[in-house]
């Protein structure tokens, strides 16, 4: 009798044991299958963010590079002086002015096949380069021999 009570014990110390170990699993399982769903959910997220990203970037750049061809159709009207070596200076720094700002927009025409880990890259070197044209655009025509 005490052999059976032993064994009925020990029985179901087992099986509670195995239906708390399944219960565990079915728990994980569970939750693993809720952070593979948020995981793509934030995928998605990102992949919109990122064309949005990519959609406004590249209309501020175009609209940064459209104003850069007035401006060199501006200076290209305006004379630097009467000076002919002067004159002649000016006129290569507009044409360098404007053959980088051609660059700049053939560069953000290609943009869309910019693959989406070397996009911040890109962009800061796109930034920086169009921070440069700026600077440009303000040292035409002063004399730094000073």
């Amino acid at each position: 009798m005490k052999k059976t009570i032993l064994t009925l014990t020990v029985t179901g110390v087992m099986v509670a044991a195995s239906l708390n170990t399944y219960g565990q699993e079915n728990r994980q399982a569970e939750k693993a299958r809720k952070d593979v769903a948020e995981s793509q959910q934030d995928l998605r997220e990102a992949k919109i963010d990122s064309a949005v990203d990519y959609q406004k970037f590249k209309k501020d750049a175009e609209i940064k590079i459209n104003d850069n061809q007035k401006r060199i159709v501006e200076l290209k009207r305006r004379k630097a002086n009467d000076n002919k070596e002067v004159n002649d200076k000016y006129n290569k720094d507009v044409l360098a002015i404007e053959k980088k700002n051609n660059e700049l927009n053939k560069r953000i025409e290609g943009s869309g096949n910019t693959k989406s880990n070397m996009w911040t890259s890109f962009k800061n070197e796109f930034n920086h380069d169009m921070n440069e044209l700026g600077l440009a655009f303000k040292d035409i025509g002063v004399d730094n021999k000073n």
